[in-house]
């Protein structure tokens, strides 16, 4: 109802209008209706179920719900007949069938109905052994999987632990102490990314390679040579090559590497600097001693 002031200056309630009248009449038989009860209702669930979507997103569950839901539609997929009976897997040599599977996703109750082949082969090369993978669906029963395997390039040494890498630098798998793996030691943080070009310049040198047990990685900027007989061989930052061309000639024509000594330094351009063992320098400094002559303090 509006208000209106009298003749006499005070307010009264103005009766309600034949339309105000109409509508109000017109709401209240509306809002009894069915019809309007399915959708009060309708909004109320649309309501409860946004607000659990949104509950469960927030709450980082998707995933959970996913795999509940895709659970389900594997079990009711099996049980008409769109199982998976063969499963052929190819290109493994590091890995076992088993756990190819394994890291693809696919069980004994996965369906070939629900399988996402692309997801699958996501899935495969998160493994690190495992470079590239295809996953091909055959209805109604039958899948293949093909993975292409990085290789075993070198041993890694990081905060006295062992890894196998590959000759990207990518770490395979860590090494318990009980495997033995006949592969490069290479030692030092940022050495696995660095290994294969410097074992290229290596490889070159073969007389020095079959007489290295390790190569440090020093600071990041340059390596060193540890001999399997305890000597430690300091390289260049730069002219590589250079360096260990000497160092063969000096094992070869001299055979440093069978003298006591401890270090031989190589970082100067033209110049060798090599340091004895401590018996080697006892010894040495023995020999250069004048011998005291008799009666003499």
């Amino acid at each position: 109802m509006s208000r209106r002031a009298s003749p006499d200056g005070v307010l009264v309630a103005a009766s309600p209008s034949r339309f105000s009248l109409f509508l109000r009449r017109f709401l209240v038989r509306f809002s009894h209706t069915k019809s309007v009860r399915i959708v009060e209702v309708s909004l109320t669930l649309a309501l409860l179920f946004g607000g659990a979507i949104y509950g469960t997103v927030r709450g980082g569950h998707m995933p959970v719900v996913n795999e509940f839901m895709t659970d389900i539609g594997d079990r009711a997929a099996y049980y008409v007949g769109f199982e998976i009976a063969d499963a052929d897997v190819r290109g493994h040599n590091r890995l076992r069938r088993d756990q190819i599977l394994a890291a693809a996703g696919i069980t004994e109750r996965t369906s070939l109905v629900l399988l996402n082949a692309d997801a699958a082969r996501e899935k495969l090369k998160t493994n690190p052994w495992i470079a590239d993978a295809v996953v091909r669906k055959f209805y109604p029963n039958r899948i293949e999987i093909e993975v292409t395997e990085r290789e075993a390039f070198a041993l890694w040494q990081r905060n006295g632990k062992l890894a196998i890498v590959a000759r990207d630098g990518t770490v395979l798998e860590e090494v318990s102490g009980k495997q033995e793996e006949k592969l490069p030691l290479v030692v030092g943080e940022g050495a696995a990314k660095t290994a294969a070009e410097f074992l290229a310049v290596l490889d070159r040198f073969p007389a020095i390679k079959a007489d290295v047990y390790g190569a440090v990685y020093v600071a990041e900027r340059r390596w060193n040579l540890r001999m399997t007989n305890g000597i430690d061989v300091r390289l260049p930052e730069e002219n590589l090559l250079a360096a260990l061309d000497a160092l063969t000639k000096l094992s070869r024509d001299q055979r440093i590497f069978a003298r006591d000594i401890e270090m031989i330094d190589l970082r100067i351009p033209g110049q060798v600097v090599v340091r004895m063992s401590a018996a080697a320098a006892s010894a040495y400094d023995a020999q250069r001693k004048p011998a005291k002559t008799k009666g003499a303090t």
